[in-house]
């Protein structure tokens, strides 16, 4: 690798390696004997390099973060393989249920979302058996409508007709979403058919979700107490029919998936109130927030990716390390993968990543750009800022959802200001809320959401908001196109050239996939 060419970067051979191990053990979820080939030859080739850059580092031929780079990919791709190969076996090789079984378990969740009853049970009993995973029940209202009075925490029995969820599905591709939510079964069953065995089994952590909805839908309303909820937790099942789906068409959807967004404005109040504190007292309480916030989120991936980020960034503060975005982020990636290497093919995860992938490669050049013009700084910012995120998620975005928004990049722009407003705000009067005779304070928050919920709503209807396009694996390529159109690849006085060439090669691959 030549650094004078490549500004180099220890947690980019960490990734790519660890990237390789997980497309081994995707290789092993559909052909176990190849997946086990090419796993032993990634993870003995991973060591060989180790061992050969340790060497060479003790005969002073070689950096030491070069050798503990090839070191590190070499431990994170033995547990990757490790982790995703057993996962695999126990989800698809394991006990299945598949057919009418009788059922029992306790309600964890409920979505109604789509405007339908969707139970989430765990703890399941089928015939008779303890069964791993999530069975989500689609329940049919009937006369007898019982799903009115089920609630979370409550055992329920049922017979119906169990489908196993694949987790490697026939066509090709890994079901990222049923992975990241743990449903392995999915069932539709008619309300009067259902008997509730016993009430009340909630968990703390459920107990303290369902507090706080019941407390923003008390003092917010019903949509508007669920949309501040949504923005603190991720947890959009309770939305009403349509909401999420017209924020997402405006290009606002992600104000309702807890990410780097939500975590950046909690530590810049966090440090507004905790500036007098010494660095070494603020950063451990400013971490321990986060940990609890993540909880909260239940370990949604695009959380736990910006509070390992925001550790590497206080642990940099606190040594007085240079901070680096397109490390910590490569960082994030690997260790995360390490522990669910089936993320790699779920899309909120890959689009959390490529966001910050994109701000890392460009919004360096756009600032530059938009300093030697004068433009103001903060205005800058958000232009850099929201150029760069969608930028990072236009491929992702398009192959899995087959579709992208087209004012996005501009509405962000306007918006984004607005939105920290809207989330400070919400931070901020939920403590002073939660005192006797307070609650009403939370109004102030529904009245600036209201405005938010206008705009998203007449943004979606208009033509051509969301723009339609077809896709292929192909769109992945963009990717290492973009880096090297990047600040990241140094090339000299070819560098121009070579990055117009990029991003020229970028917008050819997705018009030919769009075709």
């Amino acid at each position: 690798m030549n650094c004078k060419v490549l500004n180099f970067r220890a947690f980019l051979i960490v990734a790519l390696f660890v990237t390789a191990a997980v497309l081994c053990v995707y290789c092993y979820a559909y052909n176990a004997a190849a997946g086990i080939v090419l796993g032993v030859l990634c993870i003995v080739g991973c060591c060989a390099l180790a061992a050969l850059f340790i060497y060479r580092f003790i005969r002073n031929k070689s950096r030491l973060i070069v050798a503990i780079s090839f070191s590190l990919a070499a431990v994170l791709c033995i547990v990757a393989f490790s982790v995703g190969v057993t996962f695999a076996d126990k989800w698809e090789r394991g006990t299945r249920f598949d057919g009418y079984c009788s059922v029992s378990g306790r309600v964890c969740d409920i979505d109604t979302q789509s405007g339908q009853y969707k139970l989430l049970l765990d703890d399941l009993v089928l015939n008779g058996q303890s069964a791993d995973g999530i069975l989500r029940v689609d329940v049919v209202v009937s006369d007898n409508n019982i799903a009115d009075v089920v609630r979370c925490g409550d055992t329920l029995q049922f017979g119906a007709k169990i489908n196993a969820v694949d987790l490697a599905r026939q066509d090709g591709t890994i079901y990222g979403n049923a992975y990241r939510t743990n449903v392995r079964y999915t069932a539709s069953v008619k309300s009067d058919g259902i008997v509730v065995q016993s009430v009340g089994d909630v968990r703390l952590l459920e107990k303290f979700s369902i507090n706080l909805r019941s407390h923003l839908t008390e003092n917010m309303g019903e949509k508007y107490g669920n949309i501040a909820f949504s923005m603190l937790t991720g947890d959009k099942h309770g939305l009403g029919t349509g909401v999420f789906e017209y924020f997402s068409a405006a290009g606002l959807g992600h104000i309702m998936a807890v990410s780097g967004l939500h975590i950046g404005f909690l530590v810049l109040l966090l440090n507004f109130v905790l500036y007098k504190v010494r660095k070494k007292i603020r950063f451990p309480i400013i971490a321990v927030v986060l940990l609890l916030y993540t909880v909260l989120a239940d370990f949604s991936p695009s959380v736990v990716r910006a509070v390992i980020m925001a550790y590497i960034s206080g642990i940099g503060i606190l040594i007085g390390g240079r901070r680096d975005l397109l490390s910590s982020l490569l960082c994030a990636y690997s260790l995360i993968l390490a522990v669910k290497p089936f993320y790699l093919f779920e899309a909120g995860f890959l689009l959390s990543f490529v966001a910050i992938f994109g701000i890392a490669v460009f919004s360096g050049i756009i600032r530059r750009f938009t300093d030697k013009r004068r433009v103001p700084k903060r205005l800058g910012n958000a232009v850099s800022g929201s150029i760069s995120v969608s930028a990072g998620i236009l491929p992702m975005q398009a192959y899995f959802f087959k579709k992208v928004q087209a004012l996005a990049c501009l509405i962000n722009i306007i918006v984004l200001p607005y939105i920290s407003i809207v989330f400070i705000s919400i931070i901020c009067l939920l403590p002073i809320s939660a005192i006797p005779q307070c609650g009403s304070v939370l109004v102030a928050s529904k009245y600036l959401l209201m405005p938010l919920d206008y705009l998203a709503y007449a943004i979606a209807h208009l033509s051509f908001t969301s723009i339609g396009l077809k896709s292929s694996s192909a769109l992945f390529l963009c990717y290492p196109l973009m880096f090297i159109a990047g600040e990241h690849v140094m090339l000299g006085k070819s560098k121009t050239a070579v990055s117009w060439y990029s991003l020229a090669a970028c917008l050819a691959i997705m018009l030919v996939c769009a075709l």
